[in-house]
């Protein structure tokens, strides 16, 4: 990502509906986190991009997918109310 452009990610935690995720949410951080927790059924917190923070508690047996969209969705401001399954599958 080159210096100035926003991030845009979205997280599905055990296929419930999608957050998309705070623009300053560090990816690789919260991955090491989610790992850490679920291996120990942890809380993790973290900052959705309307600015709610978040608490899930994750466990062995969660499923996180975590999506980094690319620039050419973030100029259409697209979250999709659906999760991953309406996402094109070039994205996934």
């Amino acid at each position: 990502m080159t210096t100035g452009q926003m991030q845009h990610a979205i997280i599905v935690i055990d296929d419930d509906d999608s957050m998309p995720l705070g623009h300053d949410e560090d990816i690789g951080d919260l991955k090491v986190r989610i790992e850490e927790a679920a291996a120990h059924s942890r809380f993790v917190d973290f900052r959705t991009a309307e600015g709610a923070e978040v608490s899930v508690l994750l466990s062995p047996h969660s499923r996180v997918r975590i999506a980094v969209l690319p620039p050419r969705l973030e100029v259409l401001d697209i979250v999709q109310a659906g999760g991953f399954d309406d996402l094109p599958a070039d994205l996934l």
